[in-house]
C-alpha cells in the first residue's frame, strides 16, 4: 500500500464515520455497565440505610421507655421525700 491510498483511507469520511460509530457503540456499552455498577451499589445502600433506619428507630423506643422509666422513679423520690 502507497502513502497515496493510505492518505486517501485516512481523509476518507466513510472511514471516519465508522470510526466515530464505532467510538459511540463502545462509549454507551461502557456507560451501561458503570450505570449497572451504579444501580446495584445504590440497592445495595438502600438495604443498608432500610436496616440502619430499623436500628434507630428500636433505639428511638428503648430510649423513650427509659426516659419514662427515670420519670417515674424521679416522681417517686420526690412523693417519697415530700412524705417525709
Amino acid at each position: 500500500m502507497d502513502v497515496t491510498a493510505a492518505s486517501e483511507i485516512a481523509t476518507s469520511q466513510f472511514v471516519w464515520s465508522i470510526l466515530c460509530i464505532a467510538l459511540v457503540i463502545y462509549v454507551m456499552k461502557q456507560s451501561e455497565k458503570r450505570e449497572n455498577k451504579l444501580m446495584h451499589h445504590l440497592e445495595r445502600s438502600d438495604e443498608s440505610q432500610e436496616k440502619t433506619a430499623i436500628a434507630l428507630e428500636g433505639i428511638n423506643r428503648s430510649l423513650t421507655s427509659l426516659e419514662s422509666r427515670v420519670d417515674r422513679i424521679e416522681k417517686y423520690s420526690v412523693e417519697k421525700d415530700d412524705v417525709k
